[in-house]
């Protein structure tokens, strides 16, 4: 029973999580894209499209994750890494500081997922 607690416990705290940072960055990004395009986002008009295009996907994983967690947990951890990849690599000043404050909330995330669902088997 209390296996199943955990699991139920670490899957609400998952979701109301990825909900929360999607909604944080979809309303920063599309802010940025209403008030001066895809160029507001980043540098280049190119990067911003791309980076516009992970945080979408990344919050459509959190939904798929709401109905099957671990596919959705393993797709937003892979693409949290691939987030971090690009902003390490297009950024050259900044790039640590915002790998942690935009990758790594994502990929705990689907680490939380996981987790959820991990504890549910191991009983």
């Amino acid at each position: 029973m209390k296996d199943k607690n955990q699991s139920i416990t670490l899957l609400w705290f998952a979701r109301i999580c990825g909900l929360i940072i999607s909604g944080i960055w979809l309303f920063q990004i599309i802010s940025s894209i209403i008030e001066g395009g895809f160029q507001s986002l980043h540098h280049q008009a190119s990067t911003g499209a791309i980076l516009f295009l992970l945080i979408t996907t990344l919050s459509i994983g959190v939904l798929i994750a709401w109905i099957h967690p671990i596919t959705g947990g393993k797709f937003i951890i892979i693409l949290s890494v691939l987030l971090s990849i690009f902003i390490y690599f297009s950024n050259p000043n900044y790039r640590f500081i915002p790998i942690l404050y935009q990758g790594l909330p994502y990929f705990l995330v689907g680490l939380l997922f996981i987790q959820s669902q991990a504890a549910k088997q191991e009983k």
